[in-house]
């Protein structure tokens, strides 16, 4: 057996030359402010076409998810001053997930933290703008958040008390799920994945018939630098972290998931990998997780059946009973 490793977002594919392999075509970009690839092999030939497709696709879905672009949809309706605003079905989806989400866990995870991302400078790359708020900063921001303040009526939405709705926490894996339909409305039988910045959807097993190899990147080692792997022939697979927009003042480590009660973000992990077979948990289980510690995290997953590999703020690994399905060891 030979390894061909392909290191695009930690995904490592297993070429076996039993039988001719599907011809993939694969690209990179900088999507949303993140790394992206898409790895695609179709039958009828035209996977070049259809992975060109999906990448002019993310043009639209900026216009729509972007809250920093003026003029965006979701721009609008954080600025739309607390009247009913008419969104299209794909921002209506993702706010009603995140909405729902909020629910069941009880406000944990919570898109109406925008307000707060600004606050710590968390919203630009330009690593100079991160700091430390103060406290009165902080406590003023916080009247602005609260899933409660969103209302939804038919295709309307309507945002109250000033909050403003930040998405990230589904929104790539809800693309993600996008694109995966697409590739599969081309040629159902076809294969690859889909990767935007690490949340990654199985297009179809790797051949046809072998898994996709991810690597989890070591939450305190370099990025190319796994310290685990999990198979996968489908779904969805996606990582939340302290280690990629964060500050470190007086020796503590503040980064850009916030627990909603308090404006901070919390010490229980390091990071959370999250393996579903619905888009919307692939990152969104990850994030409320970070932020409801490692009991809240376990009794979640039975509820939803997800599986997760964890690792706790003293560097021991946590992994869900199932997560023996997907591991992987080389």
């Amino acid at each position: 057996m030979i390894f061909t490793i392909v290191v695009v977002g930690g995904v490592i594919g297993a070429i076996f030359f039993i039988k001719p392999t599907p011809k993939y075509y694969t690209r990179y970009g900088v999507e949303l402010g993140t790394n992206v690839q898409i790895t695609y092999a179709t039958s009828k030939g035209n996977a070049k076409q259809v992975v060109d497709e999906m990448f002019k696709k993310f043009s639209d879905y900026e216009k729509i998810f972007d809250p920093w672009l003026a003029g965006s949809e979701l721009y609008n309706l954080n600025h739309s001053d607390g009247k009913w605003t008419k969104v299209s079905p794909v921002l209506l989806t993702v706010i009603k997930d995140s909405i729902d989400f909020s629910k069941l866990t009880d406000g944990k995870f919570d898109p109406t933290v925008g307000r707060l991302i600004p606050l710590w400078g968390f919203n630009t790359d330009n690593t100079r703008n991160w700091h430390l708020p103060s406290p009165e900063e902080i406590k003023d921001a916080l009247k602005h958040v609260g899933y409660q303040n969103v209302e939804i009526r038919g295709d309307e939405v309507r945002l109250l008390n000033g909050v403003w709705l930040d998405l990230n926490g589904m929104m790539e894996g809800y693309i993600a799920q996008m694109l995966v339909e697409m590739a599969k409305k081309n040629d159902p039988n076809s294969t690859g994945f889909v990767d935007i910045g690490g949340t990654i959807g199985i297009i179809g097993p790797k051949n046809g018939n072998e898994p996709w190899i991810v690597g989890i990147q070591d939450p305190r080692g370099n990025p190319n630098q796994a310290i685990a792997y999990v198979k996968l022939y489908s779904g969805y697979v996606g990582t939340s972290g302290d280690y990629e927009r964060y500050i470190i003042v007086d020796g503590k480590r503040y980064y850009h998931i916030f627990d909603p009660k308090t404006g901070y973000s919390n010490d229980y992990l390091e990071s959370v990998t999250t393996v579903s077979t619905r888009s919307i948990y692939s990152d969104g289980f990850g994030v409320f997780s970070m932020v409801a510690g490692e009991k809240a995290m376990k009794e979640m997953a039975q509820k939803i059946g997800v599986a997760y590999y964890a690792i706790n703020e003293n560097g021991q690994v946590i992994k869900s009973a199932n997560w023996n399905e997907y591991e992987y060891k080389k």
